[in-house]
């Protein structure tokens, strides 16, 4: 402070350097002001709006499904709240104040969630980017619930909500925000800092943790090096490497069922779905040949030539990656019928893209299923 590096400068060293715009160094940060920032702040009003009691109860009534985090006991009693589970809260917040608060308070939280969900997009054009402006124009149009309908904000001058509006402008700069998320940078904290600190033993910690940083640095460099593959001397190119299975195959099943031989009719009762035999003529329908093949309603009618099969309660999906560093995930899919451990079962939703028409936002071309067998 005697030198004057405290920050309250009157004269910086940039004030009269030609072409410099020092707020433009200032980029998004999509985990610290998005998740941790804008969101954080939004559950707390909703949780004001709706009361903590109601939210948390409709949160423990959620189900179990694929890729959500399952908060038995709510979200009110947490109190240290890690990235990954405010990106959990994230993707259950809508359904949880839908039908609980106010249709302008519904669009409000849906703008915000729809914006930092555009945010994160690894690629960017014009359309994209006018549906993040459509998002905040939203947020404006209904921000006020929260300061005329419920007195639960006076004004919205918080530092993390005004970057909002310097996200499309640091996209069209910089590219897409995964250029310069922080949360990379926190997750190589873990690789590079936190194991080489447990590897360690407590004592003069920083030899040895640059010692063990050291050894596997080497190790991925080899393994790396094992991986390329060698140029074949004869063509001159390079073979083709084996495949990863999540790469051949969009979903793996077992061996064998959980429930051999099956009746249809049983199938039907223990998974809720009446129209199970309905649904499965229709399919079966659509691989015969077109001269065979006859209309939906007419395929009722027939008979099947089978009355049991093999029922099988999951299955692992592997999607595509959206960045090629990054592996790829693999979700259970699982459909689980009633009983005393799971009174109404489990069956997960999967939205299935049904065309090209589909949007970069919303539903609009997809098909929501359920995975029975």
């Amino acid at each position: 402070m005697e030198h004057e590096v405290s920050g309250s400068l009157n004269s910086p060293f940039w004030t009269d350097l030609p072409y410099t715009d020092v707020h433009l160094s200032m980029t998004p940060d999509v985990l610290h002001q998005l998740y941790q920032g804008v969101l954080k702040h939004l559950i707390g009003w909703c949780r004001k709006a709706m009361s903590s009691q109601e939210l948390d109860r409709r949160i423990r009534s959620l189900p179990p499904a694929m890729g959500l985090r399952h908060f038995k006991n709510g979200i009110t009693a947490l109190s240290q709240v890690s990235g990954t589970e405010r990106k959990h809260m994230a993707k259950i917040l809508l359904g949880c104040v839908a039908g609980a608060m106010p249709s302008k308070a519904v669009k409000a939280v849906r703008a915000i969630l729809d914006f930092i969900y555009l945010a994160q997009y690894s690629t960017h054009d014009e359309e994209t980017l006018q549906y993040m402006e459509d998002s905040l124009q939203s947020w404006r149009a209904n921000r006020s619930f929260f300061t005329d309908s419920l007195p639960i904000r006076t004004h919205f001058n918080i530092p993390k909500f005004h970057s909002l509006i310097h996200y499309i402008q640091s996209i069209h700069y910089f590219g897409a925000t995964d250029n310069y998320n922080s949360e990379l940078f926190e997750r190589l904290h873990i690789d590079f800092a936190k194991l080489g600190w447990r590897a360690s033993n407590k004592r003069d910690e920083f030899p040895q943790m640059i010692t063990w940083l050291s050894r596997h640095e080497k190790i991925s460099a080899f393994n790396q090096y094992l991986n390329i593959p060698m140029l074949d001397t004869e063509s001159d190119q390079s073979p083709q490497s084996p495949t990863p299975l999540s790469k051949r195959i969009p979903y793996t099943i077992a061996k064998t069922p959980n429930h051999p031989n099956q009746s249809i009719h049983n199938i039907a009762l223990s998974h809720s779905a009446p129209l199970f035999q309905k649904h499965l003529k229709e399919y079966l329908n659509a691989f015969l040949p077109r001269g065979v093949r006859t209309s939906s309603s007419r395929a009722e009618l027939f008979p099947l030539p089978f009355s049991r099969v093999d029922v099988f309660h999951q299955f692992k999906f592997h999607p595509s990656s959206l960045q090629d560093d990054i592996a790829d995930e693999n979700d259970a899919v699982k459909a689980i019928p009633k009983s005393k451990a799971l009174p109404n079962g489990r069956f997960d939703p999967v939205i299935v893209i049904t065309g090209d028409s589909a949007e970069s936002t919303g539903l609009a071309g997809y098909t929501s299923t359920y995975f029975l067998a």
